[in-house]
């Protein structure tokens, strides 16, 4: 059952949360940060920190995981040796689990029981100094450990180098999606640079449209996502500026489009996707609609089919076609255009202006919080079963 050749997937991996690719876009800043911050580690075996900040989805994860890397494979180049550490904190959110995961880095077969922190911690050391290297620490979601009252271990990572004898240093990478500088103590905060923090800005749609390009050429089979569909993609993680949900929607995409029978991903199955991911058109906001303004959306949804956009002159056909089959006289543009921008402003849908090849500028239509065969369908049923909101507005 599970050895159907895929017709649209490459590589799953690549859709992986996990996945850290070998360069990334729209991040080169924070890396050159990074990089100039952690110079006198590499050169010199000092202690580091930096601080790095931002919502959800910005890339402080893979940043922090790409340049450990790059960091790794620079000093094996110097014939330097370094090590790293990556503690997911929300995972391991308690002072002892997050001891435990640093120490096994070292001794795999470390029992989780039996030890204090203490212990713990006396054990992490000897191998520190036995190491003779730098370690970078880094700690993702650090403000999951730190609202467990996990201050003092902080305190002490970021003391370690002021005891340890010979060439090893511990440095240390911290990840948050806010300052963490109130969950601080006066004590830790005296250890590192308030100047150390790099902040990660939501992407923008250009940035999101980069990534998706970079992720769906390495996953997806070649022919099988186009331009416009890109961009599509793009259009709904907008709102976010969340690469994660960017990825997430290329996956359930060409995973929708795997099931299908055209061995490519259309604009159905984006919004199929996003509307498996999060739809912004609820049943409430549908029957709100007076019957005008249903019947216009109707059309809207039936007219735009497997496009991504439609012109508001084929929607205007449309709509007077689906006002006869429901025994309704068709408004004029004007009032049309009415019911558009209302519609637009409860979330419904999205319209853009676009320059024409004749000078000319046209107005177009799109759908983006649901698929328009799905919407047709909760229209037409909320048409048969007409409503106090069903009076026609003039």
């Amino acid at each position: 059952m599970f050895e159907r050749a895929s017709a649209v997937i490459k590589d799953g991996n690549k859709l992986s949360f996990e996945y850290v690719p070998e360069k990334l876009v729209h991040r080169e800043k924070q890396m050159e940060r990074l990089e100039m911050l952690f110079r006198p580690m590499v050169m010199e075996g000092r202690s580091c920190s930096a601080f790095l900040i931002g919502g959800v989805g910005t890339g402080k994860t893979v940043t922090a995981k790409r340049f450990c890397d790059n960091m790794l494979k620079y000093c094996g180049s110097k014939g330097k040796l370094m090590d790293k550490i990556f503690v997911n904190c929300r995972l391991r959110n308690t002072e002892y689990s997050v001891i435990l995961q640093l120490v096994r880095h070292y001794d795999p077969g470390f029992p989780d029981r039996g030890f204090s922190a203490s212990d713990m911690m006396r054990a992490l050391r000897i191998h520190i100094e036995s190491g003779m290297r730098p370690l970078v620490i880094v700690l993702d979601e650090v403000d999951m450990l730190l609202k467990n009252n996990s201050k003092d271990l902080i305190y002490q990572l970021s003391r370690y180098t002021e005891d340890i004898k010979g060439v090893s240093s511990v440095s240390m990478i911290m990840i948050s999606q806010e300052s963490i500088v109130k969950l601080l103590d006066q004590a830790t905060m005296s250890t590192f640079k308030r100047a150390n923090s790099i902040v990660f800005d939501r992407y923008t749609k250009e940035e999101l449209r980069g990534i998706i390009k970079i992720r769906a050429d390495e996953a997806l089979i070649t022919g099988t996502i186009e331009d416009d569909i890109i961009d599509l993609l793009a259009d709904f993680s907008e709102g976010y500026g969340d690469a994660r949900f960017a990825i997430e929607l290329i996956e359930k995409s060409a995973q929708i489009a795997e099931s299908g029978t055209e061995g490519y991903i259309s604009a159905d199955d984006v919004r199929t996707a996003n509307a498996m991911i999060y739809s912004d058109v609820s049943e409430n906001k549908l029957i709100s609609l007076d019957l005008n303004k249903k019947l216009a959306l109707l059309a809207i949804s039936r007219a735009i089919k497997k496009e991504t956009i439609i012109s508001i002159t084929s929607a205007e056909k449309t709509y007077a076609i689906v006002c006869e089959e429901y025994d309704q006289v068709a408004r004029k543009h004007t009032q049309f255009w009415t019911y558009i921008q209302d519609m637009e402003h409860r979330g419904l849908l999205e319209t853009s202006v676009r320059s024409e090849i004749d000078g000319g500028r046209v107005t177009y239509i799109s759908i983006p919080g649901i698929p328009p065969k799905e919407l047709a369908k909760k229209l037409e049923y909320l048409l048969e079963t007409p409503t106090s909101t069903d009076e026609c507005e003039y």
